[in-house]
């Protein structure tokens, strides 16, 4: 049995901490809701008693300020959500520490892109079993005998689960330059790291439909897309059909 993460969750407006706290997300990703707070004194109360991992904190001054909880949180992950239209920096808050800051109320996908960032930060362990199956389906596809290199990309693809890599981001990981990185996976692999990057995201979103819990446009920010046209069109490209009507064809 995995053991949970415990979240302390931050809330003033009480409908929406009830609503938050009872969401399935937490479970399906290895978390536990332990304790909620409505006031900063109640917050800070918790963050004392350092029974939780993450701090999910909703900043609504002058009840609730994430940015005076996050000056307190020691060694504890933060994701601070901000209310849309608030007008608000949010360099500051990465800069004391917080691990995602996004907009409230976040969507599904958003939030669990969000969560499944800090589980990676705080080393849970492995990713999920959609993610693993659709890098071994992709990994499947490369023709490459250097199996340094591919550990390596594997490596690379495994710690940017919640994010949306880019051949800049894979050419840092792997201390290269850009421009030689770009030409080194085409001499490896023989296809670009966009063509395989995508190769991969497809098999991810055909796990994803598949297990019929997120709609498509919620797929389609999960896996970093601009839109749903841009996802659907690069979906078709690589299926030959759009995502509703493969979803439809695995009888979900």
């Amino acid at each position: 049995m995995r053991t949970l993460i415990d979240v302390l969750l931050v809330e003033s407006d009480r409908a929406k901490l009830r609503k938050y706290a009872s969401m399935s997300l937490w479970r399906e990703l290895g978390f536990r809701v332990k304790e909620t707070a409505c006031t900063a004194a109640e917050a800070l109360s918790a963050i004392g008693r350092g029974e939780c991992r993450l701090l999910v904190a909703v900043s609504r001054p002058p009840e609730v300020s994430a940015e005076v909880l996050l000056k307190y949180c020691g060694d504890m992950a933060a994701i601070v959500m901000l209310p849309r239209n608030g007008g608000e920096s949010v360099g500051r808050y990465f800069a004391l520490g917080a691990c995602d800051v996004i907009a409230e109320p976040p969507s599904r996908s958003r939030l669990r892109r969000s969560l499944m960032k800090v589980s990676r930060i705080l080393g849970k362990g492995e990713a999920a079993e959609e993610y693993r199956r659709a890098a071994e389906r992709a990994f499947a596809a490369l023709e490459t005998t250097d199996t340094r290199f591919i550990s390596k990309l594997r490596a690379f693809i495994e710690q940017s689960e919640g994010e949306t890599a880019t051949t800049g981001s894979a050419a840092e990981y792997f201390r290269f330059n850009r421009d030689y990185f770009g030409k080194l996976f085409k001499q490896e692999t023989g296809m670009s790291f966009n063509r395989f990057y995508n190769r991969f995201r497809m098999e991810y979103a055909k796990e994803l439909l598949t297990a019929g819990s997120l709609r498509v446009c919620e797929i389609s920010e999960l896996l970093g897309f601009s839109s749903v046209d841009y996802f659907t069109g690069v979906f078709r490209r690589e299926t030959g059909c759009t995502p509703s009507v493969y979803r439809e064809s695995c009888g979900v």
